[in-house]
């Protein structure tokens, strides 16, 4: 990926990227995230992949973005689409 793009809307953020999956092109689009201190860091992903938060309590985060590449980071969101 070399390119992702993010748009605010409230006081969360909306993040859309493209990626290739088994030389298939998948877009993402990420709902409700709220930090977007770690970002940067889809640009050298390796491996990526998604988890569904076990907590039927929170308030938000309801799912993870796992980016691994040098060392393994997290996003939070609240819908994939």
């Amino acid at each position: 990926m070399d390119e992702f793009h993010v748009k605010r809307e409230g006081e969360s953020f909306i993040v859309s990227f493209e990626f290739s999956s088994s030389d298939e092109l998948v877009k993402a689009v990420l709902s409700g995230v709220r930090d977007t201190d770690n970002l940067c860091e889809l640009l050298n992903a390796d491996r990526l992949w998604i988890e569904k938060s076990e907590k039927s309590w929170v308030e938000f985060g309801a799912y993870t973005l796992g980016v691994a590449h040098e060392y393994f980071t997290e996003i939070g969101f609240d819908a994939l689409s």
